[in-house]
């Protein structure tokens, strides 16, 4: 816990700390937006290549013909 009251104490009272503080709060918001902006694009793909798969096997449709059972 003093490490972190350290920590602090340089954040808010050394210039070189609170540019660092700074350059930390950016760094972290940009990594948080690109990861944001991957998973929002991330998304609508996946759904696209899932639709280009199902359209390309071209299957027909399983039809189970319960009379030859019998």
């Amino acid at each position: 816990m003093k490490e972190a009251v350290v920590l602090m104490r340089f954040l808010r009272h050394d210039p070189v700390g609170q540019r660092f503080g700074v350059a930390g709060l950016v760094i972290a918001w940009f990594a948080l937006a690109w990861t944001s902006l991957a998973l929002a694009l991330a998304i609508p793909l996946l759904l696209v290549v899932s639709e280009v798969a199902r359209r390309r096997r071209d299957e027909e449709p399983i039809v189970d013909d319960l009379e030859d059972l019998y």
